[in-house]
């Protein structure tokens, strides 16, 4: 072997030092040696980087060997590789993933294609899952008009059982069944009696506005003429035909004539009545 060996080190950035680092040494100096004198010319953060060979086998910083034991065969030249261990566990991660992945993948594959021969043709070039799916197709729709048929059944028996048991809780509330107390004779005659009632305060009403407008017009003939009142009252009392009014109102009459009035007076000549003017009372 040669006495000197050139050694090419591939070295990582930030380290200082070039990419591709040729330097000669001794064919005989120890690994050691070596290693120390690397390690000087690095910096002091880089003290766990690893020194391998191009067959990526790790080389021991504390061995005494020589430098040409790491030659696999008479060369001059030595290359060497300087590589940062990656902390943590087995690592793998990745390749664990896509391994699922794929099991999972090939789960679902044999779920949905159950047929393994699916992807094949036949001989008339059409895929065996496409013909598959065609007379699937080709069945749901013979049988759709039965199940649209069945389904309009199914809807139209729901509608007439509420249809059915509306009608049956209007008869149970009317004839009274199921702690109801209602009775359809008693609702008939509780309506009717509503509407009398109704008819009977309206009339009541009227008759209050009727009489309450006469004792207005009463108040301003009184007012007015209390001669005329002398003479309505010994009129009223001759005929008897007069209107009755309230205990506080009195009686009033109107609409009399001259001549009325004088025919009254000769048929009650006999009372006794004082004539004048002025207030005038009758005893």
């Amino acid at each position: 072997m040669a006495d000197t060996i050139n050694i090419l080190l591939t070295s990582l950035p930030g380290l200082g030092l070039p990419p591709t680092l040729s330097v000669p040494f001794c064919a005989d100096l120890p690994i050691s040696a070596f290693t120390d004198l690397l390690t000087a010319r690095l910096p002091y953060h880089a003290g766990n980087l690893i020194l391998t060979t191009t067959g990526n086998h790790a080389v021991d910083p504390s061995s005494e060997s020589s430098l040409s034991s790491l030659q696999d065969g008479p060369s001059t030249i030595l290359p060497l590789r300087l590589t940062s261990s990656l902390p943590g566990g087995k690592g793998g991660f990745g390749s664990q993933l896509r391994a699922q992945g794929g099991r999972m993948s090939s789960r679902k594959n044999k779920q949905n294609n159950r047929d393994p021969n699916a992807s094949s043709r036949n001989l008339d070039g059409r895929r065996l899952r496409t013909v598959t799916e065609a007379k699937a197709l080709a069945e749901y729709l013979a049988t759709k008009p039965d199940m649209d048929k069945k389904e309009r059944e199914e809807k139209r028996k729901r509608w007439e059982s509420i249809v059915e048991a509306a009608e049956k809780r209007e008869e149970e509330i009317k004839s009274g069944r199921k702690g109801q107390r209602l009775d359809g004779e008693w609702v008939e005659r509780k309506e009717e009696e509503e509407g009398k009632t109704r008819d009977a305060v309206l009339a009541m009403m009227k008759q209050f506005e009727a009489e309450g407008r006469t004792g207005s017009e009463s108040d301003e003939g009184e007012e007015g003429s209390e001669e005329m009142d002398v003479v309505g009252e010994a009129s009223g009392s001759g005929s008897g035909s007069g209107e009755e009014a309230d205990d506080a109102g009195g009686r009033s009459f109107f609409g009399w004539d001259e001549e009325d009035l004088s025919e009254d007076d000769d048929e009650e000549e006999a009372e006794p009545m004082y004539e004048g003017k002025g207030k005038a009372k009758a005893v």
